[in-house]
């Protein structure tokens, strides 16, 4: 016994530990963020001028953007178009003279609401040949003047793009040709994955590095079991980078793995718990156990769009969530909130064929809103649901006598229900406790010594991915009862009980009256067709016979209409 509670307390001590490293890094949903990144983007002075800035600031659903700088190289009497993600090796030398006009641009983005900003780089700067080491001191110049640049451009970091697009010419894979063993090759990657993580913190003290994927790439028990088969693939390399760059990260320093692929065909609450849960389970699985510890302190799990996918297509290539609902502006602003109850703090959106800023920059790219009715506004709903459901709610209560007149329920006395005297709402007190009095009192309800009841209302006809608001107003003028507000769900042939939900009344609206508010979205797969609101106490009898009780009045249930919706 002594054996089993010893192993049973190294155990939770585990999973507490693995919690709060979890958790350390996450934080609230007001302060995460949604990035945007595609083929859109400012890159030039010329594109950044005060006139764009203000249109930029109004029109934006984002909190910071992903840039690909156009660096000006004036060597001598020439001037060379830079561009990072296409020098292979690094083949020019950068100098910090190279970003004076760069800097006091990206400068400005601080002044609107996209704070939160990051050069892209990929990794062409690598070469393929590790042991090189003249090419080396190149690749670090160069990753080290682009870090620099975006601390002195208020930039929150930089983001590396690690998949192999050809361009790159493929740094992580192995070639053999070299003259070096797989595993000596493997070994230099980590030793100057180590010195370049170093070298880019030394230039920007505590940088956030967002990539779009990272140790995401293991998220398979297959994967986690055969690492070795990345060795002939054309990432064979990155385990070592990922373990060399952890070897030399400072515990305060910020990584993003932006866990790509899973995020682009997530449809559901459910696909997000599961990206989760994989993430969680597997992505540390590559990298060292020493390193294990720093990367759950440092690594933080995000969230991916890719917002075409929304976008009914010629060519819709594989990700195609646009079939998923017959309303992809509601998809996309659902997906949007799951995202970011999900992600540790960044969700990013990758757009390809869509630009966000008609008439600020040139592109011949259309609107997202002409793309997808509403994009910009669904993202920003996304943000804030609570915030958008109050926006578009639908004046009408939907639910009768809401004001809770007094008359008859117009229902049947019966074990489940009676007449409290509210008109259309039966009353209910439990079988097994105490009973208490329901009564009407002046256009409200007052339940007293009641220890668990009170009245309902159905309201049919709900469908699936309708979205309401339910509130509710009490004043608790007594010691011994909890007032809840509660709602849930009867499927079409009038049985079941589903999604059942409580809450108390805590928002202060003076003399002792407090209001309790749900948004509500209807879930698929139950056959719903009855939303059910009840209003009511738990607690116990007062033996002086003294308590005054509760009283309840406002209940109103508002369908939310936003202007996407289908009707």
């Amino acid at each position: 016994m002594k054996h089993f509670n010893c192993l049973f307390l190294l155990l939770t001590c585990t999973v507490l530990l693995s919690l709060q490293e979890a958790t350390a890094r996450r934080v609230p949903k007001t302060q995460k963020k949604i990035i945007h990144f595609g083929f859109v983007s400012p890159s030039t002075p010329e594109q950044i001028v005060e006139e764009a800035l203000k249109k930029l600031d109004a029109t934006t659903p984002f909190d910071g953007i992903g840039i690909n700088p156009v660096i000006k190289l004036k060597r001598g009497d020439k001037t060379i178009v830079y561009h990072p993600l296409h020098q292979v090796g690094a083949p020019h030398l950068l100098v910090k003279e190279d970003f004076a006009e760069l800097i006091p641009m990206f400068r400005k983005f601080q002044e609107t609401r996209l704070k939160h900003n990051f050069f892209i780089v990929n990794s062409s700067l690598f070469t393929g040949d590790w042991f090189d080491d003249e090419a080396w001191s190149r690749t670090l110049n160069n990753f080290s003047l682009l870090a620099w640049a975006a601390k002195e451009s208020g930039f929150e970091g930089i983001c590396l793009d690690i998949e192999p697009y050809a361009l790159t010419k493929l740094p992580f894979m192995y070639r053999p040709y070299l003259g070096h063993s797989f595993a000596e090759t493997a070994t230099q990657v980590r030793r100057r994955a180590k010195e370049w993580i170093e070298e880019v913190n030394r230039q920007f003290p505590n940088l956030t590095l967002f990539t779009f994927y990272w140790a995401s790439q293991c998220n398979s028990a297959f994967k986690e079991a055969h690492p070795e088969n990345l060795e002939n693939s054309k990432t064979g390399l990155m385990v070592a980078f990922f373990n060399g760059v952890y070897d030399g990260a400072p515990d305060t320093m910020k990584i993003i793995d932006g866990n790509e692929g899973p995020g682009y065909h997530a449809a559901s609450e459910e696909d997000y718990a599961k990206i989760t849960g994989r993430y969680h389970r597997f992505a540390s699985s590559w990298i060292e156990p020493t390193n294990r510890e720093k990367f759950w302190k440092t690594t933080s799990m995000g969230v991916s769009f890719y917002l075409d996918s929304y976008v009914k297509r010629k060519n819709p290539g594989r990700y195609n969530l646009c079939d998923k609902s017959d309303n992809p502006t509601q998809l996309l602003a659902s997906n949007i909130s799951h995202a970011l109850d999900y992600t540790d703090e960044y969700v990013w959106i990758w757009c390809e064929k869509g630009n966000f800023w008609p008439g600020i920059f040139k592109s011949r790219y259309p609107f997202w809103n002409d793309l997808l009715p509403h994009c910009v506004e669904a993202i920003e709903a996304g943000r804030n649901m609570k915030a958008a459901m109050d926006k578009y709610a639908s004046p009408k209560n939907l639910l009768k006598n809401g004001s809770l007149e007094p008359g008859d329920s117009g229902v049947p006395n019966g074990p489940d229900q009676y007449n409290g005297g509210i008109k259309f709402w039966p009353a209910w007190q439990a079988e097994d406790t105490p009973k208490g009095t329901i009564s009407s009192e002046n256009g409200m309800l007052r339940l007293v010594n009641v220890t668990n009841g009170g009245i309902s209302k159905a309201c049919g006809g709900v469908k699936a991915g309708q979205q309401f608001i339910l509130t509710a107003r009490c004043k608790n003028e007594g010691n011994f009862s909890t007032p809840v507000l509660s709602y849930f769900y009867r499927d079409n042939p009038d049985t079941g009980l589903w999604g059942q939900q409580s809450t108390m009344f805590t928002q202060d609206e003076g003399d002792g009256w407090k209001r309790a508010s749900f948004y509500i979205t209807v879930p698929a797969g139950h056959n719903i067709a009855v939303l059910c609101v009840y209003v009511g106490v738990n607690g116990f009898q007062d033996p002086a016979g003294k308590d005054k009780g509760c009283l309840f009045d406002d209940i109103e249930l508002h369908e939310v209409v936003f202007p996407w919706t289908n009707k």
